[in-house]
């Protein structure tokens, strides 16, 4: 092993360390901290230039880290979709904020999204939010389909009494969103019911369909989806931990081994 490796694995293990990644999580939550107060005129007239130090200070940490990080891995960090987010937020840091500048000012906010991929938990849930993107893409359509009927039926049935909520299909689709989130049953519902009783058991129903059954399956898909990160992001960390060849080399042995038992039990039925 060269030297230059030895010392990549040293900074490797430093990085990687859990003290390294809780200081880190602790400058970015820091640096949000400095980013709120920074929007009160008063503390900056106060503290505004101890608050710039800080955050200066905070940025080179920052800087420093992703220097150390393309040291460790080379190429194979802009392999990771993670590691483009970090270079990207830090390289938004670097870029002057003049006053002028809102655009910029406001892209700094990314920093405070850092923490989404030092924290694991955060980062298996949007992982996993990724990975459920075909199943929610799916549940997605079919809720738009389910709104576009009851949006036509809405505009059929209540158009001519209620012209104002379901006079035509946009106003229809805006009025049974709201019936969605639970917004429009004192203002919409009722006053229909008032005229036609019948007319709760419909928005019941419209209710069943879409809230209780096809926004639950949005939750079903993307906590399958969590489930299924844990078990990949587990699985990686066996393989890569001292003993994970060794798990490797005996789950491989034990399928040999049942192999051999189906072949030798093949003949003995015969």
């Amino acid at each position: 092993m060269s030297a230059d490796q030895t010392f990549r694995d040293r900074v490797r293990t430093f990085i990687e360390s859990k003290p390294f990644q809780r200081v880190i999580i602790a400058l970015i939550l820091v640096n949000a901290v400095v980013l709120g107060l920074e929007t009160y005129p008063a503390v900056m007239d106060a503290v505004g230039h101890t608050l710039e130090i800080v955050n200066t200070v905070i940025i080179a940490i920052f800087v420093v880290e992703i220097v150390l990080r393309l040291y460790v891995h080379r190429l194979a960090f802009f392999r990771d979709g993670w590691n483009l987010f970090d270079l990207f937020v830090v390289a938004v840091a670097l870029v002057p904020a003049g006053s002028e500048s809102a655009v910029l000012r406001v892209l700094r906010l990314l920093r405070v999204l850092r923490l989404l991929s030092a924290v694991r938990a955060m980062r298996l849930v949007v992982n996993a939010l990724g990975a459920a993107i075909p199943g929610i893409l799916s549940i997605g359509s079919l809720l738009v389909m389910g709104m576009y009927v009851f949006a036509v039926s809405s505009t059929t049935l209540f158009s001519h009494d209620h012209p104002d909520t379901f006079g035509d299909l946009w106003l229809s689709t805006a009025s049974l969103f709201r019936i969605l989130v639970a917004d429009g049953w004192g203002d919409l519902v009722a006053p229909i019911a008032a005229e036609q009783g019948w007319a709760w058991g419909y928005f019941i129903l419209f209710t069943v369909v879409t809230t209780f059954i096809v926004l639950n399956l949005f939750v079903a898909v993307t906590v399958d989806a969590m489930n299924r990160m844990h078990r990949a992001e587990d699985a990686a960390q066996a393989a890569a931990s001292p003993d994970g060849e060794l798990v490797a080399e005996i789950r491989a042995l034990r399928e040999q081994v049942a192999r051999l038992e189906s072949r030798l039990d093949g003949p003995e039925r015969a």
